[in-house]
């Protein structure tokens, strides 16, 4: 059994421990899967030993009632402990957070931070007070626990889900909005805000990228629903009819445009999506790329090769890509082919528009192909363009198995507009829980 070998290994290790030179040995340490190594001093440690609790250690969670106002807002909620559950902390958290924490390691170590309270005993419906933030209108959160059994160890999460009241707006603040201009890689468009509209704010993703924008960022910078972000990224909220210009976009790529409108009192309207494209580019012969071979460089950091990938005014677009002689001869010319005309939206440097400049992590005295194949305006593919080449000497000539050669790592982050300031603003310290009659 797994866990038998597992107890066997431990107890064979502490038997080595116990017959090495013991005067050097000071420290019994154990490395969680997940988290940082937690250390005892041996003369502290009086014995080892194994228990089996089982996994039934939770405090379900729910949400009975929502209340917000400017004088502060309360949850009415209910916990369940298990039999098994010792004791628990709870936070409450935006839902966009609380799904980025997967582990119970992760929400012990976040509990820990913000000090949270430890409770010993079940509600039915508490009054939950104490948040030092507002809830914000219309928006997720999560109420989240984190059990822990007779041995203090974090054991299940159970989180429940709660929207918050929409605002009152004054008025019904909206925006229009027409695509002026659209070229390979410009969009232009004019929005004109209604007279309730005292405020808005625009970002541009592409289609179907902005959700997935948002559950990326808004853990690390603080953002609570989709609005906060659109506000941070606009970088300016506009108040008059204005028409923006967004430039070095992809040809032939649908976007969508965010409009956040805003009424007098700050609150957000119902988002406006906008939708434009972006005109396509080539020609209807054949599209084709020529490959140049630039400087291999040695550094303490990596060895790189760098290789220009150049098409004809026939390309709409072009996938580039190097690889090793011997995996190219594992897939062989059409393997490569089919591999370049399949869709990856996950590399951020699959579709190629112009010259590609690429810079390749690659290893030292090893023979490579760089390969390319571009398309058409009609989607027609056209030959595959290759290069054989050896890497010059460099600092390692280790044996490495077959493989795709990645691009070097890039050190900056991009964003549609201004940069997001990091906020701190989840960190719930002074939530209370009180019993209340239903």
């Amino acid at each position: 059994m797994k866990v038998m070998k597992t107890i066997t290994t431990l107890l064979l290790a502490l038997a080595s421990v116990a017959g090495a030179n013991a005067q050097n040995i000071d420290r019994l340490i154990v490395q969680p899967k997940s988290g940082n190594p937690q250390g005892y001093a041996i003369d502290n440690v009086d014995s080892i030993y194994f228990d089996n609790v089982g996994d039934d250690v939770a405090a379900t969670v729910t949400v009975n009632k929502v209340s917000t106002s400017s004088t502060g807002d309360t949850l009415w909620v209910a916990v369940t402990p298990t039999a098994d559950c010792a004791s628990y902390r709870i936070t409450c958290m935006p839902t966009v957070r609380a799904n980025a924490i997967t582990s119970s390691a992760a929400l012990d170590a976040y509990l820990n931070n913000i000090n949270a309270a430890r409770y010993y005993q079940g509600f039915t419906n508490a009054q939950m007070t104490g948040f030092d933030q507002p809830f914000e209108a219309e928006s997720q959160y999560s109420l989240v626990t984190l059990a822990y059994d007779k041995y203090n160890t974090a054991c299940k999460i159970s989180k429940t889900d709660f929207t918050t009241p929409a605002a009152a707006l004054v008025g019904s603040p909206t925006v229009a909005w027409q695509t002026t201009d659209s070229t390979t890689t410009t969009l232009s468009m004019k929005f004109t805000p209604n007279a309730d509209c005292k405020g808005y704010a625009i970002c541009l993703f592409e289609a179907g990228q902005a959700q997935q924008q948002f559950d990326q960022w808004a853990p690390m910078f603080g953002f609570v629903n989709m609005g906060d972000m659109i506000k941070q990224f606009s970088g300016t909220t506009y108040t008059t009819e204005y028409t923006n210009t967004w430039t070095q976009l992809a040809p032939d790529t649908k976007y969508e445009v965010y409009i956040l409108p805003m009424d007098a009192n700050g609150n957000y309207a119902p988002m406006v999506i906008a939708h434009a494209s972006t005109a396509k580019q080539g020609g209807t012969g054949t599209a084709m790329v020529t490959i140049t071979i630039g400087n291999y460089v040695t550094t303490e950091n990596g060895n790189y090769q760098e290789v220009t990938y150049t098409p004809n005014d026939q390309t709409s677009l072009h996938r580039d890509m190097l690889i090793t002689a011997e995996a190219y001869a594992q897939w062989g010319e059409q393997g490569v082919i089919d591999y370049l005309k399949a869709d990856n939206s996950m590399d951020p440097y699959w579709n190629q528009y112009g010259v590609d400049n690429a810079t390749w992590n690659a290893d030292p005295n090893t023979q490579y192909v760089a390969c390319s194949i571009a398309r058409n305006i009609n989607d027609e593919w056209g030959p595959l363009a290759k290069v054989e080449f050896t890497t010059t000497s460099g600092s390692s000539t280790s044996a490495k198995a077959p493989r795709i050669a990645t691009r070097k790592a890039q050190t900056t982050m991009t964003f549609n507009g201004k940069a997001p300031t990091m906020n701190a603003r989840w960190a719930h310290r002074g939530l209370t829980i009180t019993e209340s009659a239903k």
